[in-house]
């Protein structure tokens, strides 16, 4: 199955550690400690209030995001389409709920396909 380039689970670009003067724009740039201190909250929030945290794909859309979430505590991924879930679940995420509907023979049998 081809990823949609917006879920690439490729290496990082070789733009990593680049100065931002050589970035073409408009480009992405996440500073991964602050990013890897923000999920560390998260989930320290979730857990001393007891509850399992599925952060949702579409607040990030990006399969690192997602492995750092779930290596740091998170106990699954949440996706609107079965489309994200396979792109996800190509990615390695094993736990996957998807929140909408599923409707009509097509991606009920991708659903199968997949779990």
């Amino acid at each position: 199955m081809k990823l949609d380039p917006l879920f690439s689970s490729s290496a990082p670009s070789s733009a990593v550690g680049r100065p931002a003067a050589h970035l073409e724009t408009p480009a992405l740039v996440v500073d991964l400690d602050v990013l890897d201190v923000n999920i560390a909250r998260l989930v320290d929030t979730a857990q001393r209030a007891g509850a399992r945290l599925r952060p949702h794909v579409k607040t990030h859309r990006m399969a690192e995001v997602a492995r750092r979430l779930l290596a740091a505590g998170a106990k699954g991924i949440c996706c609107a389409t079965v489309g994200e879930a396979e792109t996800f679940a190509d990615a390695g995420c094993e736990d996957i709920f998807i929140a909408n509907q599923v409707v009509g023979a097509a991606p009920l049998s991708r659903l199968v396909a997949m779990a």
